[in-house]
């Protein structure tokens, strides 16, 4: 159970959404998509990984700023079965779902948590899972997945792969074989499309598909990430990596300002 005193802030949180004329509502309404962030106190290769800083700024508040920059959501949600994570979520004025410990263990899978959420709010038909472990999403990837899902059953998020993979054919591991070329044939990266893998940054998909357990059938369409920004933070050298690639763009940032002001533009 999440303190009383979380569930008083939650509540006073909600009346400054109303008193402030926040652009975000409340309300589940069906016309609208609501953002959702499953963040768990439990996990096990980053402690309390949710909440990991990169830059003064926690993952999950990372996620929370650039959801509310998109301006596309009905509200946003947190669910979570952890205090200083709903804290975490408060401050940034996300609401919070107390997630039942059944869908928070270790081996729970994110669909559960997700139609767990969707039977505590029945009137929310289109909903947008967003990993908080993706430190380097924009709300310029989100704004372009809200207008791709007006005519699809589900957006997300890809990159574009020119790898050639391969796989040992048996549990024996006696014998590999190619997954996505004839080596007969080796292509060049000139002559090929590529493929697309999944990044896992967010998943927006129509209620009806939630309810049969699915995250895509086949009227998907995705938002394309550059490699640069598909980082997810599972092991705490992702973390670091993370960190570093951070620090470098700032620096970067840095010098393209310098560069812009002593040209005098």
């Amino acid at each position: 159970m999440l303190k009383i005193s979380i569930v008083v802030s939650f509540f006073s949180t909600l009346l400054c959404h109303v008193d402030c004329h926040n652009n975000f509502s409340n309300d589940d309404s069906s016309a609208g998509i609501i953002a959702l962030i499953l963040a768990r106190g439990g996990s096990k290769g980053i402690k309390m990984k949710n909440i990991q800083m990169i830059d003064g700024t926690t993952l999950l508040g990372i996620s929370l700023k650039e959801i509310q920059k998109a301006e596309i959501f009905e509200s946003i949600w947190v669910s979570t079965d952890d205090d200083e994570i709903a804290k975490e979520g408060l401050k940034y004025n996300a609401n919070i779902h107390e997630r039942d410990p059944q869908h928070a263990r270790d081996e729970s899978k994110s669909i559960d948590a997700v139609q767990e959420f969707l039977l505590n709010h029945p009137n929310i038909s289109r909903l947008a899972l967003i990993q908080c472990t993706s430190p380097f999403i924009s709300h310029q990837y989100l704004r372009e997945a809200f207008h791709k899902f007006t005519n699809r059953d589900c957006v997300f998020s890809a990159v574009k792969s020119f790898k050639l993979r391969w796989k040992y054919a048996d549990d024996n591991r006696k014998k590999i074989v190619p997954i996505n070329f004839d080596y007969r044939n080796r292509p060049r990266r000139q002559d090929w499309d590529g493929e697309f893998i999944e990044a896992g940054m967010f998943y927006f998909t129509k209620r009806e598909l939630l309810n049969e357990g699915l995250f895509q059938n086949d009227n998907c369409d995705i938002v394309q990430i550059k490699n640069e920004d598909s980082l997810e933070i599972d092991r705490p050298d992702d973390l670091e990596l993370a960190r570093v690639l951070n620090k470098y763009r700032k620096t970067l940032d840095a010098d393209d300002r310098s560069s812009f002001c002593s040209t005098g533009k």
